[in-house]
């Protein structure tokens, strides 16, 4: 698969670019964004006993065409629910910031401004701050939101090649970013979920690991089409997605009816499936839930969940023996988000 269109223009002089890109300033570089806040890891500890002597074994290795991804470590974390959660070796996360910062500049400008997630100033308060802007409209009186069920498990890979190698023109970006794809697989733990004769249960070679730096920009990139549509063919203009999380307000439940139908059809395209228990409509006066958050008309307030885990946390802290000021902290962090938007 050769690179085509606007791929030509960022394919000149790659040789000495991907050069650049895996000396060793660079990836020491990398190395430092793949640590950060990780200094408990084991993984990350061993890297850092003898960071250059690990960092020149991957240059030698990307710069031979010989780098292979994995092994990946699987372990489940509890959150609002049970998430199956991959690990990648301190090698691999090297390599995905280099993916990530060659990709960012390529494909931020083709992203619509209201999709977030994993992008510079679109994070999840930018995300809560943008639908609570659509809700104090009056025009905005009822408000959509889907969740695809397991996104990065469903995603097809021959779907996500084509959309991640569209302006990619070095040759050795793509061949990193084909094994980063083909690295990985959905087992069939989540088959249960999914009719027999569905695209989900139909496709072998489909799934992101969930934790990857680079999967999280794969996730807005393979709905990067998906986005436009809703854009400039439904013609809504109060949307917003963070990865698979989307809003959608408008005037009139019936106009939502209309564009949920639309919508489910149009991501079906893609063997993505919307479960009918989590397509939510109802009006902003009933708070809009997202992201942890509750977004009303007037005002965001923290979610019964948030709530409760600060809570524990601060009993923990004051009357349970445990110091759990970094995890109270980022509660307040949270808190601070809240209040009045007028």
């Amino acid at each position: 698969m050769g690179p085509t269109g606007a791929a030509a223009e960022h394919g000149r002089n790659t040789e000495s670019e991907f050069w650049q890109r895996t000396s060793l300033p660079a990836l020491f570089r990398h190395w430092r964004q793949a640590r950060k806040n990780k200094s408990r890891s084991l993984r990350v500890q061993r890297f850092g006993d003898d960071p250059l002597r690990y960092l020149l074994v991957v240059q030698q290795r990307l710069r031979d065409r010989t780098y292979t991804f994995g092994p990946y470590k699987e372990f489940v974390v509890r959150e609002k629910k049970f998430r199956h959660v991959v690990d990648a070796p301190m090698k691999d996360r090297i390599v995905h910031w280099l993916l990530y910062d060659y990709m960012l500049p390529i494909w931020q400008p083709r992203i619509i401004v209201d999709t977030f997630g994993n992008l510079p100033g679109r994070g999840t308060h930018a995300a809560v701050r943008r639908v609570a802007a659509f809700a104090r409209s009056p025009a905005n009186a009822w408000a959509l939101q889907i969740d695809i069920s397991k996104y990065f498990y469903s995603i097809n890979h021959s779907l996500l090649k084509a959309r991640i190698l569209r302006y990619i023109g070095d040759q050795d970006i793509r061949t990193l970013l084909v094994n980063l794809v083909d690295s990985y697989r959905t087992d069939d733990q989540h088959d249960h979920l999914f009719a027999a004769d569905s695209a989900y249960r139909r496709t072998h070679d489909k799934g992101m690991p969930i934790g990857n730096l680079s999967s999280q920009l794969f996730a807005n990139v393979f709905l990067n089409d998906f986005d436009h549509w809703v854009k400039e063919t439904l013609r809504v203009k109060a949307y917003a997605r963070y990865v698979d999380d989307m809003v959608f307000m408008a005037g009139t439940r019936a106009e939502l009816l209309d564009i949920s139908a639309a919508v489910v059809v149009k991501l079906a395209e893609d063997g993505l499936v919307i479960n009918p228990r989590k397509i939510s409509l109802a009006p902003a006066a009933a708070g809009i839930p997202f992201l942890g958050y509750i977004v009303w008309p007037n005002h965001i307030s923290v979610g019964a969940y948030g709530r409760r885990r600060y809570h524990q946390r601060l009993r923990q802290h004051e009357t349970g023996g445990r110091d759990r000021s970094e995890a109270l902290q980022s509660y307040r962090a949270m808190l601070s988000h809240t209040g009045t938007t007028n």
